[in-house]
């Protein structure tokens, strides 16, 4: 499986939580997560492996009408 090594302040996109803002990673390859702070407010803390994120570029982040 392809892993990305996600920094803090990336912006990313979830199917099921939305898109959020990386506050913190931990680990490598296997052992990573990132703590995620979506758009509705709430934190979740995200298995890298599993959690089939998608790093947004600048130009996705943008608020419609922006």
């Amino acid at each position: 499986m392809n892993q990305r090594d996600y920094q803090v302040g990336d912006r990313v996109q979830h199917p099921e939580f939305g898109v959020g803002l990386v506050l913190e990673t931990k680990g490598k390859g296997e052992q990573a997560s990132v703590l995620v702070s979506f758009d509705d407010k709430s934190k979740r803390k995200l298995a890298v492996r599993f959690a089939k994120l998608t790093l947004l570029t600048p130009s996705q982040t943008r608020e419609p009408g922006a």
